[in-house]
């Protein structure tokens, strides 16, 4: 069984996928509700766990009810912890299973390399591989990718919707403040998101009507 609910917060309409196994994918809001559900459905193909697409569903059961209730408690600004949310992690490598769970270790507010996260999962020359699995993360918030930064502090590429903007913003949210720029090599991580990029271009305003308060 594969389904997905929208829901909203004060950031816009997030969206969760999930099977009986846990949450098999999440998106932050995009610049359109549509846009917000391909996302999410591209995601879902992109782990080729099922044959067909997620079919929409306001009965969600109790586990998802409660995640949709810590997303929003957090993206509200309070320091809640997401771990209790239970994740399909089916057919994740073990170095990825691993860089998640420590990611998810990652509390409120702070933040930490990808040379520190390498290390706490037990592979510490592997930051540019967690740089990869953090690009292509299937749970954005839940594992909190976007409390992974440079050895400068700087804001690499974030794939979420948004971009690098995003990432401040959310670490705003955390009370933290972020310079939305790039790592001190330039390049960006988003061309590896399943989401088309026009549906997750941090340089395109938002048409009039959209919805969502991300800096688009």
């Amino acid at each position: 069984m594969i389904a997905y609910s929208t829901f909203e917060t004060p950031i816009g309409t997030c969206g969760l996928a999930f099977s009986d196994e846990g949450i098999v994918a999440a998106v932050l809001p995009s610049q359109t509700l549509a846009a917000t559900v391909r996302c999410l459905a591209n995601i879902v193909r992109a782990r080729k766990l099922f044959t067909r697409d997620p079919v929409e569903t306001s009965e969600l059961p109790a586990s998802v009810a409660g995640a949709v209730d810590l997303l929003k408690r957090m993206l509200a600004g309070e320091a809640v912890d997401l771990r209790p949310i239970v994740l399909d992690t089916r057919k994740l490598t073990p170095f990825r299973a691993r860089i998640y769970e420590a990611a998810r270790s990652i509390p409120f507010g702070e933040r930490v390399t990808y040379g520190d996260l390498a290390s706490r999962a037990g592979s510490p020359k592997a930051a540019r591989a967690v740089g990869r699995a953090m690009a292509t993360n299937p749970w954005p918030l839940i594992v909190p990718c976007h409390r992974v930064v440079s050895s400068e502090g700087a804001l690499h590429g974030f794939s979420a919707p948004g971009g690098v903007r995003t990432k401040a913003a959310l670490l705003a949210i955390e009370g933290g403040e972020a310079s939305a720029r790039d790592g001190a090599d330039g390049t960006s991580q988003e061309a590896t998101n399943p989401c088309p990029p026009h549906e997750r271009s941090a340089k395109k305003r938002a048409p009039s009507g959209s919805q969502g308060s991300l800096p688009f």
